[in-house]
């Protein structure tokens, strides 16, 4: 099975870049006359509390333009405390390791004999952004964030507004925000002279269970950003979690995405990280 690492290393961190720029059987999708304050507690409220989450087997889909790999994963994650990825081939032999905590990235392309160490200054230095272990964690377990938060660590609440819409009820921020200067590159290879961007930040909540069903952020003008959709929500040993998630990165050039398929999660489970790097291994 030959597969391409760096799809796969550099759709991975290029996610993780963007994001600066996050028993249902008869139920009814009415929904509550709720005011955004009330509809904040219920989303704390109906949070999905976990101390440790094991996906054994996490089907994966890798799109970039015209490039596709199909791969088997298999995830553990205890909360708060680190993250570890596990990319598996053929006969179930792994191929791959990723190992996140709230102040390392550790990647390992056993295939290959390479790896990668940075904590998450990496992305400043390659990207100009900010980025947390929080969010991360809190996209892959159906958690509601901020985006804005999520990218600098700013502690400074956002006053999002209400839409109740056919789906069920809609956050949204919608401001002007200054662009850093990668950004700033970016835009004049396409002859464009920006200091600011107006950026759209998006929620839809669950009226069933208040949890987001897909959230999103984009610059309106230039039609880029990253979207998030959590599907088929079902019960997995007692806990309602999403069968699917779906990362979509989006642009007039490119579309590129990540599907993840969940056969099996148990929570609260033993889990441990166990990454280690030969002396053999050469660092990218």
């Amino acid at each position: 099975m030959k597969i391409n690492f760096w799809l796969l290393s550099g759709i991975f961190f290029l996610f993780f870049a963007v994001l600066s720029l996050f028993s249902f059987a008869g139920a009814e999708n009415e929904l509550q006359d709720l005011y955004e304050n009330k509809l904040m507690r219920n989303i704390a409220i109906n949070e999905l509390y976990y101390c440790s989450i094991y996906a054994k087997r996490v089907d994966v889909i890798l799109k970039n333009g015209k490039i596709s790999n199909n791969l088997k994963v298999s995830f553990k994650i205890e909360r708060d405390s680190f993250m570890q990825f596990s990319v598996n081939g053929p006969m179930g032999i792994e191929l791959a390791r990723v190992l996140l905590t709230p102040d390392s990235i550790k990647f390992v392309n056993i295939y290959q004999k390479k790896y990668f160490i940075s904590d998450y200054t990496y992305f400043y230095d390659k990207y100009d952004i900010q980025l947390s272990y929080d969010c991360i964690q809190s996209i892959l377990t159906n958690v509601f964030f901020n985006f804005e938060k999520c990218g600098d660590g700013n502690d400074r609440v956002r006053k999002f507004r209400l839409d109740r819409t056919d789906e069920g009820y809609e956050l949204f921020t919608l401001e002007e925000r200054a662009i850093n200067r990668k950004i700033k590159k970016l835009y004049k290879k396409k002859s464009k002279n920006k200091d600011f961007m107006l950026v759209l930040q998006k929620t839809m909540v669950d009226p069933r269970i208040f949890r987001p069903k897909s959230m999103s952020i984009e610059d309106v003008e230039e039609k880029v950003g990253l979207e998030v959709d959590y599907l088929d929500f079902k019960e997995f040993y007692g806990r309602i979690f999403p069968g699917r998630i779906v990362l979509k990165i989006y642009s007039e050039q490119n579309n590129s995405s990540v599907e993840l398929r969940f056969q099996k999660i148990e929570f609260d489970v033993p889990v441990e990280s166990n990454l280690r790097i030969s002396s053999k291994y050469k660092r990218m």
